[in-house]
């Protein structure tokens, strides 16, 4: 029998662990949205929302461009290659969401209305190990 994950998978035609991503993505952006929204934010509100879920991949890019050395060796681009990756398939995830319709909106509400402490803990989860990489890539890359 085909179950509703297969299905899920099957229509996105992503892994799972992708579309666990991409649906932190989806929960954080609506998170940021109604939070600029209360504030008062009305110019550029869907903008302000992306660049506030892309920040700690942004954070992943500049480690590795700012860690390069001159000459760099293997063991540095085996690291950059691995942040700037991390980077990319999190834009790829998220990318398939900003350019299609609201009707993700509705889907994502209705999972928040069900789990909302479970999407804020894994969102703060999620993004504590991207923040946590980036800084452990900071110190170690000058000594490979």
């Amino acid at each position: 029998p085909i179950s509703y994950k297969s299905m899920k998978r099957a229509e996105t035609g992503r892994p799972h662990l992708f579309r666990l991503i991409a649906m932190i993505h989806k929960t954080a952006y609506i998170l940021a949205y109604d939070m600029l929204r209360k504030k008062g934010v009305h110019d550029w509100v869907e903008r302000r929302a992306v660049g506030i879920i892309g920040l700690p991949y942004l954070s992943l890019i500049l480690v590795a461009l700012l860690t390069l050395k001159d000459e760099p060796n293997t063991g540095h681009k085996i690291v950059t290659g691995i942040l700037i990756g991390w980077a990319v398939v999190a834009a790829w995830c998220t990318s398939g969401f900003q350019f299609k319709p609201s009707d993700w909106r509705m889907e994502v509400r209705e999972e928040l209305d069900l789990r909302y402490l479970y999407w804020k803990k894994a969102i703060a989860v999620y993004y504590a190990v991207v923040i946590a990489v980036a800084v452990a890539a900071g110190f170690v890359m000058p000594y490979i």
